[in-house]
């Protein structure tokens, strides 16, 4: 038994220094940002842990840069998130019922004190895009009587709302 318990040792002291030298490794590859998130001496576990969740990151980023390679072979232009998506969304939908409102009103009233009025509502949607919409401009003013009133305020009083 005591010349089986001498071998055993070795062997298992050998194992010991190699997971030991394999962790010190992938301490030093740790980033640094990583490292400054514990106070004092990194444990094993914790060279783990962290070891574990820069991988996990760089898969995801790896994943990321991946579909996006996808899509750019495919013709897309861009993954957008879904939050950035419907925001898009939002955006185009607020510039073509601004338009709409605009055709309508030069269509059907023109001259006098409504022309103002429509330069009024003009400078109105131009203030609240440029408040909703943080992409310059999308609301061009129309060709015409009405581009040139575009900076009238709106005719409600300030804090009312139309």
């Amino acid at each position: 038994q005591e010349t089986y318990k001498l071998p055993h040792r070795l062997i298992e002291k050998k194992r010991r220094d190699r997971i030991n030298e394999c962790i010190a490794q992938l301490k030093d590859l740790l980033p640094e940002h990583l490292k400054l998130t514990t106070l004092g001496h990194l444990e094993k576990a914790v060279v783990l842990e962290l070891t574990l969740k820069h991988l996990k990151a760089l898969t995801a980023l790896t994943e990321q840069q991946h579909q996006k390679i996808i899509a750019l072979q495919n013709g897309e232009r861009s993954i957008k998130s879904p939050v950035q998506a419907d925001l898009d969304a939002f955006h185009s939908g607020f510039q073509t019922c601004a338009k709409e409102v605009l055709q309508y009103l030069s269509r059907c009233e023109s001259g006098g004190p409504r022309e103002q009025r429509c330069a009024q509502l003009l400078g109105h949607l131009h203030s609240v895009s440029s408040q909703l919409l943080p992409a310059p401009q999308l609301l061009s003013p129309p060709p015409g009587p009405l581009g040139k009133g575009s900076s009238c305020s709106p005719p409600c009083a300030p804090g009312q709302r139309p």
